[in-house]
Formats: structure tokens, sequence, C-alpha cells
């Protein structure tokens, strides 16, 4: 039953976009209701990088890295191909949402963005992507991009690190 409303939630949050983030705070609720009372055995359990991404990422990238169609890119199966360049990789760890992230611990940080690296960018990931590092996040985030238009910004960076994606 409780599964069933985090699904009704789930599904709310992608119809009304302007309130994403109550969607999402009750989308999480209701799973870890469901979560809290389900049978232990078996039962899935979120690490802590997942939790940190839904609590902190989720509500504007979507809960499965599926952002609507808006300004917020979409995660899934495409975020990798920034790993394609070196110029790529420290964009995505660059952007404000990263390098101004309320995730103060830069260990906490690189596990949140090897999650979304690995685990959301599937098969955009490059073979041989090496996981961040908190030195490399406290590296990145310390020099934030300054840029007024994110938008073009982030569409030559792509170009440019799909231009160096082994084929």
């Amino acid at each position: 039953m409780l599964l069933t409303l985090f699904r009704n939630v789930v599904g709310e949050c992608t119809l009304r976009p302007a309130r994403r983030m109550v969607c999402l705070a009750g989308a999480v609720s209701a799973f870890l209701l469901w979560a809290d009372t389900a049978p232990t055995a078996g039962a899935a359990m979120l690490d802590h990088a997942t939790t940190n991404y839904l609590t902190h990422c989720g509500g504007c990238h979507g809960i499965e890295g599926i952002s609507a169609r808006t300004f917020v890119p979409i995660l899934r199966d495409h975020v990798g191909t920034f790993a394609c360049s070196a110029e790529g990789r420290a964009y995505i760890g660059r952007v404000p949402g990263v390098s101004m992230s309320l995730i103060r611990d830069d260990q906490e940080l690189a596990d949140v963005m090897n999650f979304v690296l690995f685990r959301m960018g599937g098969a955009s990931t490059p073979a041989g992507t090496k996981p961040f590092t908190a030195a490399e996040i406290h590296t990145l985030r310390a020099q934030p991009i300054a840029s007024t238009d994110l938008l073009a910004l982030r569409a030559e960076v792509l170009a440019r690190a799909a231009a160096q994606c082994p084929r």
C-alpha cells in the first residue's frame, strides 16, 4: 500500500514541476515509510551517496536522473559524456549545484558525484573513467563557474567532450 503511495507521489511530481521539491519530499517520505514497514530480509537499503543525491540533487535532476524539460540537464545515460575530457570532468565538479552544494564534506560530495557518474551515467561514462576523490572535489569546488550563461557554456563543454569520447 505504501509502495503504491510512493509511486503516486512520484507521478504527481512529474505532473507538477513547480512543486517538485514538495513532491520529492513526499516521495522520499513515502518510500521511507514503506521501507520502515517492509520485511527486512531482501529489503532495499539506500547507501549514503544515494540518500545525499535524493536529498540535495533529486529535486531538480529527478530521483532517477531524469529531469523535466527545462534548463536542468538530464543525468541518466548522459552525464558520463563529460568524463570524456578533462575540461568536461572539471565542469561537472564546478557547476553551481556541485561547487556550492550544501554537502560540505568533500568525500561525501565525491561519493555523490561518483554515484551520478557511474550509476546514473550508465553507458555514457567511458570505460576506465577514474572516480572523483575528495581532494579533486575540494580543488574544483574552490573554483566555481562564474559564467552568466550556463546553458551556452554547458553546450560548448559538452560538444568538446563528446568529440573526445571513444567510439
